[in-house]
């Protein structure tokens, strides 16, 4: 015979769900970040080549600074839950 499986729902308060998001944003933002440092790198071997440089170049440091932006908005959403 079949049974019926009670679920019951986990209530979270706000500042759980707040303090979960920015580890989140700052897990993700770290990963972000380091792969923009191996495409820095990859500008070195690409100098011979001044558009693949720039492109190399711009391309690590937009993916630097959209994984600063989330780490530091992490942060922010982590420091405002803690305190």
């Amino acid at each position: 015979m079949t049974k019926t499986i009670e679920k019951t729902a986990e209530e979270h308060s706000a500042a759980e769900m707040m303090k979960r998001d920015g580890e989140t944003y700052m897990a993700v933002g770290l990963f972000i970040l380091a792969l923009s440092v191996p495409v820095l790198i990859g500008t070195i071997w690409a100098l011979d080549r001044p558009h693949a440089a720039v492109v190399n170049a711009t391309c690590g440091a937009a993916l630097g600074v959209v994984g600063g932006g989330a780490i530091a908005y992490g942060w922010k959403l982590f420091k405002r839950a803690t305190s």
